[in-house]
């Protein structure tokens, strides 16, 4: 089967599902993009940046009440 005949909702589907799978549930992250995940879920906000730090990563977080806030996630 080849990707372009599959539609792109079906592929961000699958994007998230597999995201979702290899997301630690103890609140740590393997990658940065597990980190933005997991700092989404807790604050509700938009991941502007995520920098790798001693130990896991620092996430930058547009809150729904319009503040930048920091939040770090540690690596598993």
């Amino acid at each position: 089967m080849r990707l372009s005949r599959v539609p792109p909702i079906l592929l961000m589907l699958l994007a998230t599902l597999s995201a979702a799978w290899v997301t630690p549930s103890q609140g740590a992250a393997t990658t940065a993009a597990a980190a933005g995940e997991i700092a989404q879920r807790q604050t509700g906000g938009r991941v502007l940046a995520v920098k790798p730090t001693d130990g896991g990563f620092q996430v930058k977080v547009l809150t729904p009440d319009g503040k930048v806030r920091y939040v770090f996630v540690p690596s598993s």
